[in-house]
Formats: C-alpha cells, structure tokens, sequence
C-alpha cells in the first residue's frame, strides 16, 4: 500500500534514473570490496537501507546517498548534480543577459589612485 502512494507522487521518468543510480552504488561498492552490511555499518543506518539504495527506491534520502558517496571517495560528484555550467537553461538565461553593447572605454583611466 505504501509503494502505491509514494509511486503516485513520483515522476514515471525519475524511476529508471533512481535504479541506474541504485546499481552504480552497487558497483561502487564492490569495486571497494565492501558488503552491504560494511556500507551500512559505516553509514550508520540498517543494512535494507542499503539495499532499498541500490534498488533505487525513491524512499531513500538523497543524504543517505551522499553519505555513502563519502564514505566511497565519490562525493565530488554530487556537487555536478546542480551545478550551473551542466544546466541548459541557466546556459541560456546567461547568455541572454549578457549585454547587447559594451561601451568603448573613455580613456579616464586614473589607475588605483585614492581620493
């Protein structure tokens, strides 16, 4: 009954996201040798955490995923998630805003002088 809801609420298109980013968790914590109760362990939370993490359960905090991106090493990837020069449409609102003429300088350049 409780998946009904949540999936009610969630976006069709975020699901098969959610999975790839569960199964690349999943990756990463093989590649490292770690078990799902040594990621859990170190996260602090229960080892169905974990798993609901790598089956990419819409349930599962984005903190808890930072925090096992931590614990990996793999942190600086999440700053990419926002960030501004990935965003299309930032892009665009940026570039619109640049302005359509620049004045020529007037030569009334008098340096670092203080007044």
């Amino acid at each position: 009954m409780e998946d009904r809801r949540i999936s009610g609420a969630f976006p069709d298109a975020l699901v098969p996201l959610l999975r790839r980013m569960g199964e690349d968790l999943a990756v990463a914590r093989k590649a490292r040798r770690l078990t799902q109760d040594d990621l859990a362990s170190r996260m602090n939370v229960a080892r169905k955490t974990v798993i609901n993490m790598e089956k990419g359960d819409p349930r599962v905090s984005f903190g808890a995923y930072a925090v096992a991106g931590w614990i990996m090493g793999l942190e600086q990837n999440l700053l990419s998630a926002f960030d501004p020069g990935n965003d299309p449409v930032f892009q665009r609102e940026a570039r619109l805003a640049q302005p359509k003429r620049v004045r020529a300088d007037t030569g009334n350049d008098f340096g670092d002088l203080d007044f």
